[in-house]
């Protein structure tokens, strides 16, 4: 079926014009009318298969929408808002063909519209290029794994070319795919033209919907080619005459910039009419446009960091093309070039740039790139699967749960153990570059690799039955960074697809091995369920025999690819854009940052990572998956999903917190001093820090809670005495509530000793490594704050419930508690994880004066309304947690006992019950906040606060 995708684009113009005619709405008859007008001139007018799919189509685009932006800004030197104003006059000539561009790839209007209204908030936060003077703007653009950030970017280029900007440099990752996939989404996008060709440039994406030698022509000095990076000598000068756009995509590596800088210093020179090589001569009068994608990697100044760790085995000197101390230093020098620059970070994992960059000048490199003007985080759309989607989270403020999407399956026979020092098995997490992957012996591929291939056999027959096999499709296998030891897993793999195409092609049958037998069962057990428990619109459930039809065919048409970083790995996918690539991509560093694998089903990892915002940038299985999202499968080590899981809920967080602080006019750096002393960040950040590293932790506003217990019992009968003796502590010196129930005793006015004995009693519970709460850290912070007179005036809040709800109870302090029900996330007999165990409203248990309730209901009515609307700020009636915790007090503090039934934990048998905690801290001001030092230990699994 040919032109589809342009019908799609003209259904989606008519829709939109019906809907601007009818106040903002479209009913169903009326999208069918204008799926019908669009037919009408088509082959297709009498299909009505293909009726009722562009139907389905534009149903489901109308149903997808990406919330708004938040911005936080501060106010710049030789910077005021301008756009706005300034808007009318400017000839939108870039963004409008790229706008109807990306309606023709099928872009959902409401998606668009809000992209439109995201990059005119980060347009503005930039200076007009119009001004005169110098003038400078570092910003950043927050976005998620895999969403379009490239897609934010090329539109913010095409705007800021209409208003005025000269020259766009687009800094792009450290290897050539990545620059050449991202010198393609430029070229499609807003260049208009392919010019790998020397002499012969082609018409691409925008410049086949417009293009003028006048008006509509920017000058490209890379493209896509694999030795297409700079090059001085074949790039015009521009200092003197620049009548359009020059962009130039470049890798982020040490001869490149330097390259580049001396050309630029060369262009400020001529300008000038000096000739002194010595003399700086900053560019003026022509803006420049710095894009640095995945700012987080290499354009960070690690210093100190960049110190290899004696004990490992696998460490590699660091390439100085890439030391991203040398990187930062180029970057600085490209922007001290021009007299007149705006700096804009792009990434997904924003916490490296936030929490390295200070305020530190240099005499050779001027400022560092921390984001002072602006901080922009930017919400996918509806249909992007994230890390909360895919591994579920947990509201930090509400304590509700959110759970993942099946489509992970633990795996572990890779090695022959999952201890991290492991050195045995075909692919254990301790190997060196001269390792040779072999299961029991033999050198071929572990059973959960066999069954991740079958796996996206599967997967890839579906969607030819689905109609979208003209699409890419694509497998990742990421188990080791060793290019030789990568080498030999391609040669495996390559190997079992051959056993597997040979079975189901030309009917050989081992009697050990078949294919058939394995791929029908895994399809009926694992499949067909998975499909009808996600029952997702766009994803039917198919019969065996349908699948059983097209597998021979899908499997001659897979290809094995060892990804090296070349421009070829990313011209792969260009060359078969109009009949689709099924590709199995074997890889290491170079898959796991940046590289989008087009259609990416199943992923296949092994390695271990700890760091944030590496493991984020792994997720290369997070993005769009319309019409196929139960056909992905992530096949990794039970470790590392539940990392996953627990980045879910620190990027969760951490969002929710840029938002909050947003509402309330909080600045780029005051976020920055959020995050650097953030307690999330002793379990997302410790592996990149050095081994001995100081870092600091403030407890500030938070609510700190357990959330994993150890299920040994004297582990349990440790901590019930603890609680018991705190809470004997609490009746002799604080003042009992008498209003409080039975099941819910409360004591205030209690002296600090008694809860920083609790904490010295306390053993907290780790997972996998993992442990959320260090009560040595607690201790030390609540001591530091009272060398200021701050939590000096503790509640103690047993929040039990009442006996008749349950047949467990517990006595504590003379009274019978009933003991909570917390379900179980983990379901291993090594340890109780609930999750979260709180309840929101206990923390309403300290109540505020009436001036502090009602900037805490302002407060929240003002978020709430930011996030869903006048409307359900109205409703709001009591502040939330964070608000309560805000405004309180700074000597008040709340501790929670929650005694939980041990029948939550199916798997042991002590009748001991589990005794979780929550510290409610209140927000105590920065002037008075001291946060405490902990020190990153060797393993870097969790932080030491001694």
């Amino acid at each position: 079926m040919e032109f589809l995708d342009e019908i799609g684009a003209m259904i989606s113009s008519t829709i939109q014009l019906k809907k601007k005619m009818n106040g903002g709405k479209i009913t169903r008859e009326q999208l069918c009318e204008a799926v019908d007008a669009v037919l009408i001139m088509t082959p297709y007018k009498d299909d009505q298969e293909v009726r009722n799919k562009l139907i389905e189509n534009a149903e489901f685009n109308n149903k997808t929408w990406m919330d708004s932006a938040h911005t936080m800004a501060s106010e710049d030197r030789n910077w005021t808002a301008w756009l706005t104003k300034a808007k009318p006059d400017i000839q939108w000539l870039y963004w409008n063909r790229y706008e109807e561009l990306l309606r023709k790839e099928g872009w959902p209007p409401k998606v668009i519209e809000t992209l439109d209204e995201t990059i005119d908030e980060t347009l503005g936060q930039l200076t007009n290029p119009e001004q005169k003077g110098s003038w400078d703007r570092r910003g950043m653009v927050v976005g998620s794994v895999q969403s379009g950030k490239t897609a934010n970017y090329t539109g913010l280029i095409c705007k800021a070319a209409d208003a005025g900007y000269k020259v766009i440099i687009v800094l792009a990752g450290f290897h050539k795919n990545l620059r050449s996939q991202t010198q393609i989404r430029i070229e499609e996008g807003f260049l208009g033209y392919d010019k790998s060709d020397p002499g012969n440039p082609k018409f691409i994406g925008v410049g086949e919907i417009a293009h003028d030698h006048k008006k509509l022509w920017p000058d490209a000095a890379t493209t896509r080619a694999d030795n297409g990076d700079f090059v001085a000598g074949a790039t015009k000068n521009f200092a003197n005459s620049i009548d359009r756009p020059l962009v130039f995509v470049v890798k982020k590596n040490k001869s490149v910039l330097e390259n580049l800088i001396g050309y630029l210093k060369g262009q400020g020179r001529a300008q000038k009419g000096i000739t002194d090589p010595t003399q700086y001569a900053p560019i003026s009068e022509i803006p420049l446009l710095l894009i640095d994608d995945e700012s987080d990697q290499g354009s960070i100044n690690t210093n100190k960091s960049n110190i290899k760790d004696p004990r490992s085995e696998d460490n590699e000197e660091i390439d100085p093309e890439v030391d991203p101390t040398v990187i930062n230093g180029l970057i600085r020098t490209i922007l001290n070039t021009f007299e007149q620059s705006a700096y804009v970070a792009y990434t997904a994992t924003p916490f490296a740039n936030i929490m390295i960059h200070k305020d530190s000048d240099s005499k050779n490199f001027g400022e560092d790139l921390f984001p002072r003007s602006f901080i922009t985080c930017i919400r996918p759309p509806t249909n992007y699967v994230g890390p909360q989607r895919m591994f579920g989270y947990t509201d930090a403020e509400t304590g509700r749960e959110t759970k993942g999407l099946p489509l992970t399956r633990k795996i572990s026979d890779y090695a022959d153990s999952m201890a991290l020092n492991e050195k045995k098995g075909w692919m254990p997490p301790k190997h060196k570059s001269s390792h040779i992957p072999k299961f029991q012996g033999e050198s071929r591929v572990p059973p959960s690799l066999y069954e991740a291939l079958l796996s996206y056999l599967l997967s890839c027959s579906a969607r030819l039955l689905r109609g979208q096999g003209s699409k890419h499709s694509s497998m990742l296998v990421h188990v080791t960074r060793f290019t030789d030891v990568q080498n030999k897993v391609t040669t495996q793999v390559k190997e079992a697809l051959t056993s597997i195409r040979h079975c189901l092609v030309y009917g050989g049958d081992d009697p050990n091995f078949s294919a058939w037998k394995d791929l029908k069962h895994l399809w009926q057990e694992d499949y067909t369920k998975t499909t009808t428990s996600i029952n997702e619109e766009r994803c039917p459930a198919h019969e065996w025999r349908e699948i059983e039809q097209v597998l021979p065919k899908v499997v001659q048409t897979v290809v094995v690819r060892e990804i090296n970083g070349s421009a070829g790995d990313v011209l792969d996918y260009e060359r078969h854009r109009g009949t689709g690539l099924n590709v199995i991509a074997i890889g290491g560093d170079k898959l796991s940052r940046g590289l989008t694998l087009e259609g990416l089903l199943v992923s296949y990892f092994t390695r271990p990572s700890k760091t944030y915002d590496t493991l984020m940038q792994m997720g290369r299985w997070f993005g769009y998956r319309d019409g196929f999202v139960d056909l992905t499968r992530l096949f990794a080590p039970k470790e590392l999903i539940n990392w996953f899981r627990h980045i879910s809920d620190a990027d969760t967080e951490l969002r929710s917190d840029f938002e909050t602080m947003c509402a309330v006019g909080a600045t780029p750096e005051n976020f920055g001093h959020r995050v650097r002393t953030h307690p999330l960040l002793q379990v997302t950040s410790p592996v990149k820090m050095r081994d001995g590293q100081k870092e600091k932790c403030s407890y500030s506003g938070d609510l700190t809670q357990t959330i994993v217990f150890d299920a040994e019992k004297t582990t349990r009968d440790l901590n019930l005495v603890a609680v018991k003796t705190l809470l004997h502590e609490a009746k002799q010196k604080g003042k009992f509530d008498s209003s409080s129930s039975e099941h819910r005793p409360m004591w205030s006015e209690v002296p600090v000793k008694p809860v920083l004995n609790f904490l010295e009693s306390y053993k907290t519970g780790s997972e996998d490594g993992i442990r959320r709460v260090d009560t040595n850290l607690l201790a030390k912070y609540i001591s530091a704050q009272n060398s200021k007179g701050n939590l000096t005036d503790w509640t103690v809040l047993v929040s039990g419930i009442s006996a008749n709800d349950t047949q467990n109870t517990e006595n504590l302090a003379g009274f019978n508690v009933g003991l909570r029900d917390r379900g179980d996330k983990a379901e291993t007999p090594d340890y109780f994880r609930p999750g979260v165990i709180t309840e929101p409203k206990d923390e309403r248990v300290i109540t505020l004066d009436e001036e502090r309730f009602q900037k805490a209901l302002d407060e929240k009515r003002k978020i709430e309304e930011q996030r869903n609307g006048s409307e359900a700020a109205a409703k709001i009636q009591y502040p939330g947690g964070p608000q309560l915790r805000k405004y309180r007090p700074s000597t008040k503090g709340l501790l929670i006992i929650y005694p939980i039934d041990p029948e939550s934990h199916k798997y042991s048998n002590v009748d001991v019950p589990f005794m979780g905690f929550a510290i409610s801290f209140p927000g105590i001001d920065s002037a008075q906040d001291i946060p405490v030092e902990y020190i990153v230990n060797s393993v870097g699994q969790q932080a030491d606060g001694q």
